[in-house]
């Protein structure tokens, strides 16, 4: 009995299990093994929420070119005769790249102390010919000179000041004369006062006064210039005397011509010594870099001013490229670069935008200019490279494909999340940063599956099927 009991407890709990089974699996959808949502539903393609770093970058390629390239040129002709780096090679600042001739240094040595000689023998010969009084008794002749040249042109100054106030004056004078005499005819018919009359005649007095004056200033003025005319010719005379200039008339023209020659000497010899700092025997690197221009004969002449090495610095690179007119908003200084050679091996290498150049006349393309912020051996001036101009960038963010947006007629932005249960879920959502593949979204969470080219059929609540991204066995 207490069997039999016991077996109809145990088929009683299995119904029960049974039972619960049932229900729970007439709730989920009927789906094959590999497939999410409704066996019978619209069969579509996913993508899936992701969270992470979202970028837009301008694409692009450039020549990496060496910042700073330092030229030496020849100082003063002369001759290699050696040559100790080649094109190609590394060099350090201070060492030595090519050997001059030592025959231009020292005929310029000799040139010097010819020339200082000379210039000794012609300053003796001036002083032999300037005899005729002491330095101070000519200087100050000299500036009694210039004083009297000062003081005849300020009175001839005053004479025009004088002349054109006359003009002035004579004017006035005609003018009150006009008015005295209208005065004294109205006055003798009565028809103005004595205290008028008295008035007009004290204006005619004071022309007429003013009229005489100037004319006496001008006359003194003009009698000064004469004076002091008198005053420059004696002080010219006594420098004559003082210069040895009187007594000999060629004398004048021998000073003259010695001192010429004494400036011409001095100019040979300021010139000889610049020529002689110039003409050192080694030409050496005023940098650290590579030699990218460097003669090959040696024993050959080099003209004063010839561009003989050139250096280039390979650890600071630029890249100068031209971007599309599209992008003018978005191009500013220090934007991040991300650089890439791809040859028998990839090179990656860091970047920033330096200048952004104004648009020439010749293209509509905007120049720009970067700098390679990690320069790498192995990647030197010359080589083409491609780059990506990082305009902007956000972290943290959800993203989805642009192709699993699409907008309603009113311009509105919204993606179809398929739910749990296997149906459409019309969900609007606001875009952000868009780099053309991915797009940032809110209202969405890490992980959603979304339909992916999202078709106008598609419904709210519509039941759909889809290939799960991976079957767990």
């Amino acid at each position: 009995m207490k069997n039999k009991k016991f077996l109809i407890g145990v088929l009683a709990v299995l119904l029960i299990v049974a039972l619960s089974a049932g229900v729970t699996m007439a709730k989920k959808p009927k789906v094959e093994e590999n497939l999410g949502g409704f066996k019978d539903g619209i069969r579509i393609n996913t993508e899936t929420v992701k969270k992470g770093e979202l970028q837009t970058e301008i694409s692009s390629s450039g020549k990496l070119e060496a910042k700073d390239t330092h030229v030496i040129y020849a100082e003063a002709s002369n001759k290699i005769i050696g040559i100790h780096k080649k094109i190609g090679d590394a060099v350090k600042k201070g060492e030595v790249i090519l050997t001059l001739d030592t025959d231009t240094q020292q005929k310029t040595q000799k040139q010097l102390e010819t020339l200082a000689l000379q210039l000794k023998a012609s300053e003796e010969s001036l002083g032999q010919l300037v005899t005729g009084g002491t330095q101070s008794e000519i200087l100050a002749a000299q500036s009694a000179v210039v004083q009297t040249q000062k003081n005849e042109q300020d009175a001839r100054d005053l004479v025009d000041t004088q002349k054109t106030n006359l003009e002035n004056v004579q004017r006035d004078f005609k003018n009150q004369k006009k008015d005295y005499e209208v005065a004294t005819q109205l006055f003798s018919e009565g028809l103005i006062s004595q205290k008028e009359m008295d008035d007009e005649k004290t204006k005619w007095t004071s022309a007429t006064q003013k009229l005489e004056s100037t004319q006496t200033a001008i006359a003194s003025a003009q009698k000064s210039i004469e004076a002091i005319a008198i005053q420059k010719e004696a002080a010219e005379y006594n420098l004559g005397l003082l210069l040895n200039q009187i007594q000999d008339p060629n004398k004048k023209q021998k000073i003259t011509a010695k001192q010429a020659e004494i400036k011409n000497l001095q100019t040979q010899i300021f010139n000889s010594k610049n020529d002689l700092k110039k003409s050192g025997t080694q030409v050496m690197a005023p940098i650290d870099g590579i030699i990218t221009q460097v003669p090959t004969e040696e024993g050959m002449p080099i003209a004063s001013g010839a561009a003989l090495v050139k250096i280039l610095d390979p650890s600071k690179l630029i890249i100068k490229c031209a971007i599309a007119p599209y992008y003018a908003a978005d191009l500013k200084v220090d934007l991040s670069v991300k650089i890439k050679y791809t040859g028998s091996t990839t090179i990656e290498l860091e970047g920033k935008v330096t200048k952004v150049l104004p648009v020439n006349a010749d293209s509509t393309n905007i120049p720009i200019e970067i700098e390679v912020l990690n320069p790498n051996n192995a990647v030197g001036s010359g080589f083409v490279v491609d780059i990506k101009i990082i305009t902007n960038m956000k972290e943290n963010v959800f993203m989805v494909p642009v192709s699993a947006t699409i907008k309603d007629t009113d311009d509105t932005t919204y993606v179809f999340v398929i739910k749990e249960d296997g149906t459409l879920e019309k969900r609007k959502v606001t875009p952000g940063v868009n780099n053309g593949t991915n797009v940032e979204v809110d209202d969405v969470t890490d992980g959603e599956v979304l339909a992916a080219n999202p078709a106008g059929f598609l419904k709210e609540g519509m039941k759909v099927s889809y290939s799960l991204p991976s079957v767990t066995k």
